[in-house]
């Protein structure tokens, strides 16, 4: 995913959340906040300085996870809770918490993203769903490709390269297929870029985690690696996953 203000971002694409230019965050305000300072609600010297306070949280929070502190990151993810950057940081913080290993409250931070968000962020923690199911499984592939049918069918989704992921999860569809759903988004270059990218993490830890087969997601990762978005939260993850599966297994 992608991160950019949502303030920058047209309707149709407000879970793309919000974009850095190596070192330079843009912050903006939440929806609420807008409407509330053209009402005149909200122009008090305090609640400036309380916007510009959670803003700056932001920003370093965000800095911390991209220079690997994710630690400090979720220490200022979790200080934002209940301002008007709140809603601005969950996906953030959720992906942060997948750095840590923490896959269980990563889990439980998308099921709430899923409850509470619009329908591009709901539909992009489903995905995370899945992958931190297969991540975390410990029975036999059988029951866990159950699971993942079960879990495909509960869910909707209304992007055509997300759905495609989804079916891969479910058994429906192929690798190649995602790419070609990602390959037809040719009217908009900056979200093929950030799709591509989505697809590659997701495609990936299909391949690891559900097929167990590390060579193949490896050589996926190795393959896309200068195509991907380089201000994407994915990245991050799939850079980490590739110096793991160069370790050998004792």
């Amino acid at each position: 995913m992608n991160i950019f203000p949502k303030c920058l971002l047209s309707l149709d694409r407000p879970w793309c959340t919000f974009k850095i230019i190596v070192g330079v965050i843009i912050g903006c305000c939440s929806l609420a906040g807008s409407n509330a300072l053209a009402s005149g609600l909200y122009t008090t010297p305090q609640y400036v300085s309380v916007q510009r306070d959670s803003k700056a949280i932001y920003d370093q929070a965000v800095r911390d996870y991209f220079d690997g502190r994710n630690l400090d990151a979720k220490k200022r993810y979790e200080s934002l809770s209940g301002t008007d950057y709140s809603a601005i940081s969950a996906v953030p913080a959720a992906v942060n918490l997948i750095a840590l290993g923490d896959y269980s409250q990563a889990k439980l931070a998308f099921i709430n993203i899923q409850e509470n968000s619009q329908s591009r962020e709901r539909e992009y923690a489903q995905l995370w769903e899945l992958w931190i199911t297969a991540k975390q499984w410990k029975g036999n592939r059988n029951a866990l490709n159950q699971e993942l049918q079960r879990l495909v069918n509960s869910h909707n989704w209304q992007s055509s390269y997300m759905h495609t992921i989804a079916g891969l999860y479910a058994g429906q569809e192929t690798v190649e297929n995602v790419f070609r759903a990602v390959a037809a988004i040719n009217n908009d270059a900056a979200r093929e870029k950030d799709a591509y990218t989505e697809a590659t993490f997701f495609t990936g830890g299909y391949l690891q985690n559900v097929k167990h087969n590390g060579v193949a997601a490896r050589k996926l990762f190795n393959s896309n690696l200068n195509e991907l978005n380089r201000v994407s939260l994915e990245r991050t993850l799939i850079e980490r996953e590739i110096a793991t599966l160069k370790k050998p297994i004792h």
